[in-house]
């Protein structure tokens, strides 16, 4: 048998329950009014994404560039200590930023894989 307690608690959670939806339906309108902005907003983050990587490789060449200039002048001998910390940074830092380019195309290309029917959806309505 259920007793008043178990019950009033039942009945407690249902209005807990019904107090949340008008704060759901406002949430809906808002997110059915913003749509097409708010899908907007995300394509231009998702191409972010491909910038972000693309800099991030071109300076990776850049390092790489310098980095084999400061290796010469140890192979040649005219280096200073300096030179070989800074050649060995160097090489760490291209390492990184390529992996790290690398890493911020693939989510370029995941996030825009993952939402290509929304970016679609936008294209077909009308303003």
């Amino acid at each position: 048998m259920y007793s008043i307690e178990s019950l009033s608690i039942g009945v407690k959670i249902m209005v807990d329950k019904d107090n949340e939806l008008p704060e759901l339906k406002e949430l809906y309108d808002e997110l059915w009014s913003d749509g097409r902005t708010m899908i907007k907003d995300m394509n231009r983050s998702i191409h972010v994404y491909l910038f972000a990587g693309f800099i991030t490789l071109v300076f990776s060449v850049i390092i790489i560039g310098t980095a084999i200039s400061d290796w010469n002048k140890i192979l040649i001998g005219t280096a200073t200590n300096l030179t070989c910390f800074y050649a060995i940074m160097e090489i760490t830092g291209a390492v990184l930023y390529v992996g790290f380019g690398i890493f911020l195309i693939y989510w370029y290309t995941k996030l825009k894989n993952r939402y290509s029917r929304l970016i679609q959806w936008e294209k077909t309505i009308k303003d």
